[in-house]
């Protein structure tokens, strides 16, 4: 049995997470991210896959915050 996590983060509206929030002019949300968890069974003849994809970002909203 074999596990393998992944996450891939967006480059589009990326930052810390008290500097950038909420939705782009573009519409990209901030600190958009993707983790996917593969796991590949080798016990069985042919191998068999098994995938989990989980996103998450800001809220898309366009909002502000004095600071």
């Amino acid at each position: 049995l074999n596990l393998m996590l992944l996450a891939r983060r967006s480059r589009h509206f990326a930052g810390t997470r008290y500097l950038k929030r909420g939705v782009s002019d573009r519409g990209k949300v901030a600190n958009d991210v993707e983790h996917e968890q593969i796991i590949h069974d080798e016990t069985t003849s042919e191998g068999v896959f098994s995938s989990y994809l989980q996103i998450r970002g800001s809220i898309p909203t366009f909002w502000t915050q004095e600071s």
